[in-house]
């Protein structure tokens, strides 16, 4: 009878274990100033640290001169969380893939797809942007507008207004989930930092012609001291 029950308790602890293993989908790659996790259906909240497992449904809160970054499972596609951000990570498990949707309330967030496996959306209060093969930014206002910023890649936006195809170098703004998107080309000094602790960063950009007469703009890094 022993013997029964020990089994059932250990087949019970196995299923839990995998359940919740189902719900994995990203891991916290970098963690800086004060990041908080809530999970679904529980009061408390987390430190969020380097190493810690993000399940499907977890909400992700940045403070001031904070910083997070949570790495995907499947196919190692990153997500930079900025201070003063807050969203909800969902993802969805099938056939060795994860379809990422990311519920951005407020803030700043920059996405990194590699060799994308599962479907990547960013749902914002305004708006739904799809992406493949691409990196941009999202900046959401509190209670206002959306703003996307191609990188690299292409990313459509969507709502009740319209659709647009925002290519790199542009910038989509989305101010209600009832008016279209639209696009223009991005200004530089809009876009932010990749990552908090940047801030001696700096970029120069030189003019210049080809050998084809073609104008050709160079980017150089530099650091302040």
């Amino acid at each position: 009878m022993k013997f029964i029950v020990h089994a059932i308790l250990t087949l019970l602890i196995f299923l839990n274990v995998s359940q919740a293993a189902d719900d994995f989908v990203a891991v916290v790659i970098k963690s800086k100033g004060k990041v908080t996790l809530t999970r679904p259906g529980e009061n408390r909240t987390w430190k969020a640290e380097k190493g810690m497992v993000i399940r499907s449904g977890d909400r992700i809160e940045t403070g001031v001169a904070s910083f997070c970054a949570i790495k995907f499972l499947d196919d190692k596609s990153l997500l930079r969380i900025k201070e003063k951000s807050e969203c909800v990570v969902e993802g969805k498990k099938e056939q060795g893939r994860i379809d990422k949707n990311i519920f951005v309330e407020v803030g700043s967030f920059f996405a990194s797809i590699f060799k994308q496996r599962g479907q990547f959306l960013i749902t914002t209060p305004t708006s739904v942007a799809s992406v493949k093969g691409t990196k941009f930014w999202t900046l959401q206002q509190r209670n206002g507008p959306t703003t996307y910023i191609g990188i690299e890649g292409l990313i459509d936006i969507s709502n009740k207004g319209g659709r647009i195809l925002l290519r790199a170098g542009q910038t989509g703004i989305v101010k209600d989930k009832n008016t279209p998107p639209i696009a223009r080309l991005t200004n530089p000094d809009e876009v932010p930092l990749e990552e908090e602790g940047d801030e001696n960063r700096q970029f120069i950009e030189i003019e210049f012609r080809d050998a084809d007469g073609k104008r050709k703009v160079m980017k150089i890094e530099v650091w302040k001291k």
